[in-house]
């Protein structure tokens, strides 16, 4: 099984879409979390997709996560923040998996405060890592003898030297983690050495149990050299072996 993340920057312009669409179909992943994407960046033709509520972006069709899988989806789960995540039931090969996928909130997200309502930079991150960990455990509980992956950007990078985040924001992730039996798949140490210029702040969570057989295949910049820019962040690709 491959799974792969994204933030493709709501995925502007034709020609670039092209070039990203030939990203995402070169690396064949089973399961794709793409974040901060759009509509006009699809892969129907092998994948069903199941997205999070549209966001205004001025263009319509942008959305913050949308999950593409080439699974049997079984059923959309009803999620706490339609917005911001998006989360299905497949059929996978190794048996019945909960896709969740994510936008987690930047340093000056303000969430919904209204204007002119001081908001601490990295406040809203604290709030939804802890908002979001506890529906992961929610699903566990409500799913016991289903496998939950946790997909998207998550705003922080996980070991390395400190990149993006707060070290608030890892430790409260962590014990999320920790309480849902998960792990982070695409922390820094589990990097190819000089994959990518910074350490990643889009990652995938994945059981515990998984752990021994699970290795990042693939990772991307989304600006190299003198080719369009096809997004701010890196893309990666897991295998489970």
């Amino acid at each position: 099984m491959r799974i792969g993340t994204w933030n493709v920057e709501y995925a502007a312009g034709l020609e670039k879409n092209a070039q990203r669409r030939a990203i995402l179909v070169q690396q064949a992943c089973d399961v794709w979390v793409l974040t901060e994407t759009h509509d006009e960046l699809e892969l129907t033709a092998t994948h069903t997709a199941v997205h999070s509520m549209q966001r205004p972006t001025g263009r319509l069709g942008g959305r913050w996560a949308s999950i593409w899988t080439s699974y049997r989806v079984l059923q959309r789960i009803e999620v706490v923040d339609p917005r911001r995540t998006v989360a299905a039931l497949v059929e996978a090969p190794s048996g019945l998996l909960i896709i969740y996928g994510t936008v987690m909130p930047w340093a000056s997200d303000r969430g919904d405060a209204g204007p002119g309502t001081p908001v601490r930079n990295w406040s809203e991150l604290h709030r939804v890592v802890v908002q979001q960990g506890e529906e992961w455990a929610t699903l566990r509980r409500r799913y016991p003898k289903t496998n939950l992956c946790v997909v998207g950007d998550l705003n922080m990078n996980l070991g390395g030297q400190h990149y993006y985040g707060t070290a608030q924001s890892r430790r409260l992730l962590r014990e999320a983690m920790a309480q849902c039996g998960l792990f982070c798949a695409t922390q820094t140490e589990r990097l190819p050495i000089g994959a990518l210029a910074h350490p990643p702040i889009d990652h995938v969570l994945l059981p515990v149990a998984w752990e021994p057989r699970v290795q990042v295949v693939a990772a991307w910049e989304g600006k190299s050299g003198l080719a369009p820019r096809l997004s701010d962040h890196s893309g990666l690709v897991v295998a489970v072996g």
